[in-house]
């Protein structure tokens, strides 16, 4: 019986598929198996993970349903108890699993362990940015989460009970499914960080959330209104109340931000200017706006401006602490 299941979600990925296979069975962990849920595609994904013989892939088709369908299809045929995640264009280290499962194992508390990703571009060669992030409130993933998505979906590993806790994956987002997962997961169990790269995430012309895609703006839509409905329930715990306006100013900064990027500043203001009314302190909104803007544009694309950023708020962090 496999310990760890390893979900691949894919829809007409085929040219990269035989890589985000091979990264998962290569694992230096053993004792899991590689589920490739075939969302409907229409290329020789089919072809392709039948080229690749190994008792552990198990592959699945279904009609073409969306991410979250084929995500929630994987983890229900998992016969594991703990899942991981990996994007059908994306490439797991083969350390990844052995890292993250003793975490886990230590404290059978965690839900989820996760640690970060790393950009390459559509050739592979490597690309500044990183994914997943430690949490902004201490040991407290859900206010973390509504903070903003700190969780890389490609490099965690979850047990399987939390997620069928909460339901799993909710099929009416096309993206951001995973965020969404994890701030529900956030109030029934904990999270641990672990920081080191354990994957890496592919960015290319084709992707479903990247700028060039058709989809985008309702994938930047789905992210406000993840967080918008979230503060419209009823009963919201008081530490995640006590984040609203901070949670608010940052979706919708994160959508303006993201607009100015693909050249759209008209659609971007409106976003802007509610990240500034939400936050309350005009002054203090503008000047947040205007440094995650200067991140996400320009220093994010290069490594010292990662790594600038990166001590920045690991001393931010260690000042608030003491």
């Amino acid at each position: 019986m496999p310990r760890v299941s390893i979900l691949i979600p894919a829809y007409n990925r085929a040219n990269y598929l035989s890589e985000a296979i091979h990264s998962a069975l290569n694992q230096t962990y053993r004792a899991l198996q590689v589920i490739v849920v075939d969302d409907g595609s229409t290329d020789n994904t089919a072809e392709t993970v039948a080229a690749i013989s190994d008792s552990r892939l198990v592959y699945i088709h279904q009609e073409n349903r969306g991410v979250s369908a084929a995500l929630n299809t994987g983890w229900r045929a998992a016969s594991s108890e703990l899942v991981a995640i990996l994007g059908s264009d994306d490439v797991m280290h083969s350390k990844q699993i052995e890292t993250l499962l003793p975490i886990l194992e230590r404290d059978h508390a965690l839900g989820l362990v996760y640690a970060r990703a790393q950009a390459m571009d559509a050739n592979g060669n490597p690309l500044p940015q990183i994914l997943g992030s430690s949490m902004k409130f201490s040991d407290n993933a859900l206010t973390s989460l509504l903070y903003g998505d700190c969780v890389c979906g490609i490099a965690c590993l979850c047990r399987r009970a939390c997620i069928e806790q909460v339901g799993g994956f909710d099929e009416s987002l096309i993206a951001n499914e995973d965020w969404d997962l994890w701030i529900r997961m956030a109030e029934v169990t904990r999270f641990a960080f672990h920081d080191e790269i354990l994957a890496r995430y592919r960015m290319h012309a084709a992707s479903l959330t990247g700028g060039r895609s058709q989809h985008y703006r309702r994938v930047l839509l789905d992210r406000v209104r993840l967080i918008e409905n979230y503060y419209a329930r009823p009963q919201i715990p008081p530490d995640a109340l006590a984040i609203k306006s901070l949670a608010l100013r940052n979706v919708y900064m994160d959508a303006g931000i993201r607009l100015l990027a693909i050249g759209a500043p008209r659609e971007a203001l409106p976003y802007l200017q509610r990240a500034i009314r939400a936050h309350g302190n005009p002054l203090a909104a503008t000047a947040r706006v205007t440094g995650v803007a200067l991140f996400d544009l320009y220093l994010s694309k290069t490594s010292w401006g990662v790594r600038f950023v990166d001590g920045l708020v690991a001393r931010r962090r260690k000042i608030a602490a003491s």
